[in-house]
């Protein structure tokens, strides 16, 4: 019985090393992971949401500081107060690298939403676009993303580009 676990393990491990060098078979497996990352946030569901994120994935910011989990949580669960409701939001792979059981995966999101004001009854059409560099290794619950750079992006509110203040020196 031992060995036929042993047998079993080995065809597990091959089956994992086959499908993770081939491209396609990755960027189908991460693209269904970005999408249930997606369907969370258009639902506003903050369980499905954080676990699709690794207890040991590392969130930068654009300044290159990191962001800890419990502060990814909060960061959405606040950003998420203010919207009323999503309109569109899209996630796409421009670009993978697979390296073995890693790859490297920049990505393009919009979020097109509907966001109260301060005043808490006013509505903004907000859009958001944002690029990531993504660092994405295979486990045994599939692909997960371990590590994000946000590389920037636009805010446009009501069709007008949003540039907020210069913090001050």
């Amino acid at each position: 019985m031992k060995r036929f676990g042993v047998i079993i393990w080995s065809l597990f491990v091959a089956a994992c090393k086959t499908s993770a060098a081939d491209p396609a078979a990755v960027e189908a497996a991460i693209t269904t992971q970005i999408a249930r990352g997606v369907e969370a946030t258009r639902t506003k569901d903050i369980d499905a949401y954080m676990a699709q994120i690794p207890e040991q994935a590392v969130l930068y910011d654009e300044a290159g500081g990191v962001v800890p989990r419990a502060q990814q949580r909060a960061n959405v669960l606040r950003d998420w107060s203010i919207i009323e409701r999503t309109l569109a939001i899209d996630v796409k792979i421009d670009s993978l690298v697979v390296r073995g059981d890693s790859a490297t995966v920049f990505t393009s999101q919009r979020w097109e939403r509907m966001m109260y004001r301060r005043d808490g009854v006013t509505l903004d059409t907000v859009v958001t676009t944002q690029k990531h560099r993504e660092a994405w290794s295979r486990t045994l619950q599939g692909w997960r993303n371990f590590r994000t750079h946000e590389l920037g992006g636009t805010v446009m509110i009501n069709g007008q580009l949003y540039n907020p203040p210069s913090p001050p020196k």
